[in-house]
């Protein structure tokens, strides 16, 4: 005897059935049931009632556009996804549904069609999931991320002014007294004018690297030239580290961008910039800057993506200043986008702010 009849001597096919029916019908932390093939309700779980509120007497019979919002049903968004799924076998969607009492839920939703042996659609089978704390809750990291971005930006621009002001004078003090007595010692000691070239040069290349610290901090060109001009001077400043290769197509006339639009955009730049840098292979990075009424940075990278950029992509976190969801969410309260995908041989990140805002 086959373990296949030995199972089903002992358990009936009939018996699994009902087994299976009945631990559908007793999970509460789905909801699970049953549509004819109009998307009416023919079957109602535990989990449904404790999810949606209706109990099985009163939903049983009704369409599924019961639980959408008035907006979802005037596109008849539910329709398509029967369509969808019974074309593809499958679909997966998210959005708010609407309980008994009118209050809504974020779901997460399966609809699976249920076809017989020759192709003739039966119904469906639907599962939803409830989601709406774990969305606050990710909602409320990605507000607090853009937050800390913003303050961010705020301390780095007091940190860039204190360190040009407190310094600069004090370094440009010290060269006029170097070079000052190089010109009294010249000629009469030759090895402590070797000496003091050499200080006069250590100063010199000290104050060349504050200034640029002080610059990356908070790049004065976003101040005088605007942000295409401060975007192009820093991308000719990027060191060639490795074998990355860095080019920029960036408008030549000025664009008239808000101030908090210009350092969320630059800050996205450098942090990706930063972030390849710091890794070694060989790679092309094109940054790619359009205004039209919407201002579009692109950010495309060719060659060897960092197997860590492609988890933190995935994970919404990463070495991009606060992560990812702070970019995303930073933009979003300035009225734009942010979208990144990648792959092991290309990532592309793209966002969007309109130049009204």
């Amino acid at each position: 005897m086959s373990d296949k009849d030995a199972i089903e001597s002992r358990y009936p096919t009939r018996d699994a059935d009902e087994l299976c029916r009945l631990l559908i019908a007793r999970v509460r932390d789905y909801a699970i049931f049953m549509l004819d093939p109009d998307g009416n309700v023919i079957s109602w779980n535990e989990g449904a009632q404790s999810i949606k509120g209706y109990t099985a007497d009163e939903i049983i019979g009704k369409n599924m556009s019961t639980f959408y919002t008035e907006p979802d049903r005037e596109r008849r968004h539910f329709a398509t996804l029967l369509k969808q799924a019974e074309e593809k076998g499958r679909v997966e969607d998210e959005g708010w549904r609407l309980r008994k009492d009118g209050t809504r839920f974020w779901a997460d939703v399966v609809i699976t069609a249920l076809k017989d042996d020759t192709g003739k659609l039966r119904g469906f089978a639907k599962i939803t999931r409830d989601l709406t704390e774990q969305r606050q809750a990710q909602h409320a990291i990605s507000e607090l991320s853009g937050r800390l971005l913003k303050l961010q930006d705020e301390q780095r621009r007091r940190l860039a002014v204190m360190l040009h002001d407190r310094t600069s004078p004090q370094l440009t003090g010290v060269l006029g007294g170097l070079h000052k007595l190089s010109r009294r010692v010249a000629f009469q000691d030759a090895e402590s004018t070797r000496e003091l070239d050499n200080l006069i040069a250590k100063t010199e290349a000290m104050a060349e690297v504050i200034q640029q610290i002080s610059h990356m901090l908070h790049p004065p060109a976003l101040e005088q030239g605007g942000f295409a001009e401060a975007l192009r001077s820093y991308l000719e400043a990027v060191p060639a580290e490795g074998r990355t290769q860095v080019k920029a197509d960036l408008p030549k006339k000025h664009l008239n961008v808000p101030k908090d639009a210009e350092i969320a955009l630059f800050r996205l730049v450098q942090e990706c910039l930063t972030h390849l840098l710091g890794t070694s292979g060989q790679r092309q990075v094109l940054v790619k800057l359009r205004g039209n009424g919407v201002l579009l940075l692109e950010i495309t990278i060719h060659g060897e993506i960092p197997p860590h950029l492609t988890e933190d992509v995935h994970a919404n976190r990463g070495d991009f200043g606060v992560g990812l969801a702070g970019m995303r969410e930073r933009l979003r309260q300035l009225g734009g986008t942010f979208a990144i995908s990648t792959d092991s041989k290309k990532a592309a990140i793209e966002a969007s702010l309109p130049l009204s805002a």
